[in-house]
């Protein structure tokens, strides 16, 4: 008796543990990692409201909101109004777009102006090595001094994924380089705006550049050469580039047909007809066949220094058209107007206004633009009197809402260029006086799922109600399904633990005769305690009644049969049974 309370309680406590241990796990993974739901918030009219970039209306009241509070976002997504002085950058920037700190952090440049990627992948570098853009770098007519002479250095770098530099060269060749645009076809287009020129290198030179690199690399690399230094650099062509296509007069800035005045960047369609932003003096954008020939131009100068913001602009007049960017695939060029502080959009084939890009969020000043799967990609600049910080934005091509803001762990200085690729997995930013690169990581699949190309200008970009507040969060993922394997094998291991502790039980038990078993036995063995005595009874008379059959007579000798009729008792054999017992 004493074993079988012995089993009983372990049996008891094991089973009370487990029901212990699944609780608490439950009370985990339901308490602590659910998915958190949004409150319920009520949120004012303010809080939803959205620029119209087509309403003319609304274009006029847009410039007397640039002093209004900033509205943080989480993602994009407008959350509350604050100023920038109350956040930190890294609560108002995108957490799918992950800033590479150490890529290309070791190289040393001058100026940083423009980047662009080429059809490999690889990043083109413009910089202006010791040269700075000062105040009295031009007169008062746009002229640059040419005894100032060429930079020295290289000032084109190419770079690799990994930021190893793969090729460089421009050394005295260019004077005060702005703009870099390497096509699909992997030519380089450059603009210098102290020669009022733009430049095509054709990319079978490159490519010649890059395998005279290497070669040179190589036999400077062997223990033993068949020419020495010397010899060898001297059979070695020149492996400068020279360019296929020149436009405009060195050092003569103008105004007509010919002559370009500080011309910023290029932009190259598919069939090799491309733009020109002629872009500090002219404010103008220009397009050409593959030769060279002018096809169209349109644009004009924006007021005078001063009056810029009294009324706003018309959508065909720039102050500094400082970028450009293209969307093949639409058949659209976007054009950064500068210090306007928006961006627009006009058709490729004729000039044609489509669509104005502007948000108080983003400030007065936008440098630069890039176009990747239907978003526009903006950097903002310096704006002392607003006092707005800088950095990076994601637009809808479509709605023009704001989707994203990105940055480095903190508010850059003077970004000058961005560059995206295709996909827009990796965002590329150079900042001018700075002489920094950065390099951003988007998780496209999280963040740059795009519709059809339709033009949505009530569009909302607000998370909905019920949606986890760490969607956007890439480790919100696997920590969801880290939880989900833990719980599961949480699960398997108290149900195997049962199993085992039950099967031990029963076996101990079955092998003591206690428990179950006994239990069933007890009333068994009384019950046959009871009927032991008809058992044998009936045991009794069957074997009587083999020995009176093994006695009887022949059945032929009628004289020994017994011809009595049966008694009562077997007509009736409980009565019989009664008075055995």
């Amino acid at each position: 008796m004493m074993h079988l309370q012995n089993d009983i309680a372990c049996c008891i406590s094991v089973l009370l543990i487990l029901i212990f241990a699944k609780a608490n796990a439950q009370s985990y993974l339901n308490l602590q990692h659910r998915t958190v739901h949004l409150p319920d918030k009520k949120f004012g009219f303010n809080e939803y409201s959205e620029y119209s970039d087509n309403d003319e209306k609304d274009k006029a009241s847009l410039s007397l909101q640039w002093d209004s509070p900033l509205s943080s976002y989480d993602n994009g997504h407008i959350s509350k109004t604050v100023t920038d002085s109350e956040v930190h950058p890294s609560d108002l920037f995108d957490k799918n777009i992950i800033w590479d700190s150490h890529w290309a952090s070791n190289l040393k440049f001058g100026q940083i102006s423009s980047v662009s990627i080429d059809p490999n992948g690889n990043i083109g570098v413009l910089h202006r090595g010791s040269r700075v853009w000062g105040s009295t770098t031009f007169d008062r007519n746009n002229r640059f001094n040419p005894d100032e002479g060429p930079i020295l250095k290289n000032t084109i770098i190419l770079l690799d994924k990994s930021g190893r530099k793969l090729l460089e060269w421009g050394g005295s060749m260019f004077y005060l380089p702005h703009g870099l645009t390497i096509d699909s076809d992997g030519n380089y287009w450059i603009t210098d705006v102290a020669l009022h020129q733009v430049f095509k290198f054709d990319a079978k030179d490159i490519a010649r550049m890059t395998n005279m690199t290497k070669l040179r690399k190589r036999q400077y690399n062997r223990k033993t050469m068949f020419l020495d230094n010397h010899n060898f650099n001297s059979l070695l062509p020149n492996l400068a580039p020279k360019p296929s296509l020149t436009l405009g007069d060195a050092f003569e800035p103008g105004n007509d047909k010919r002559k370009f005045c500080k011309p910023t960047a290029v932009a190259v369609q598919k069939n090799g007809d491309f733009f020109v932003s002629d872009g500090y003096c002219n404010s103008r954008i220009i397009k050409f066949n593959a030769k060279g020939e002018r096809i169209l131009e349109w644009g004009r100068h924006w007021g005078e220094e001063g009056s810029m913001y009294a009324q706003t602009p018309p959508v065909n007049a720039f102050y500094i058209p400082h970028a450009l960017a293209l969307a093949n695939e639409c058949n659209l060029i976007f054009v950064a107007d500068r210090e306007n502080g928006r961006v627009l959009s006009f058709s490729a084939n004729n000039g044609t206004f489509h669509k104005e890009y502007k948000h108080a969020v983003i400030g007065t000043k936008i440098y630069s633009v890039a176009y990747a799967k239907e978003k526009l990609y903006l950097i903002s600049g310096p704006d002392e009197t607003n006092n707005v910080h800088v950095r990076g934005f994601i637009l809808d091509v479509n709605s023009g809402n704001i989707l994203s803001q990105f940055g480095p762990d903190h508010y850059m200085d003077w970004p000058h260029d961005i560059a995206v690729t295709e996909n827009g997995s990796e965002i590329y930013v150079v900042e001018l006086n700075n002489h920094t690169m950065y390099r951003f990581l988007q998780d496209i699949n999280a963040s740059m799922q795009t519709g059809s190309l339709v033009i949505n200008t009530n569009a909302r970009h607000e998370p909905s109600p019920l949606m986890d507040s760490n969607t956007n969060n890439p480790s919100t993922g696997g920590t969801t399904t880290a939880i989900l394997v833990l719980s599961l094998v949480t699960a398997a291991v108290i149900f195997i633990v049962l199993c085992v502790t039950i099967a031990a039980v029963v076996a101990r038990c079955q092998k003591r005769g206690c428990l179950l078993i006994m239990r069933k036995r007890i009333p068994w063995d009384a019950e046959r305690r009871e009927i032991f005595k008809l058992s044998s009874l009936v045991e009794g008379r069957r074997g009587k009644n083999f020995k009176i059959l093994e006695k009887r007579p022949n059945p032929r000798d009628f004289s020994k049969l017994n011809t009595e009729p049966e008694t009562s008792e077997d007509e009736h054999p409980d009565n019989s049974l009664t008075r055995v017992i």
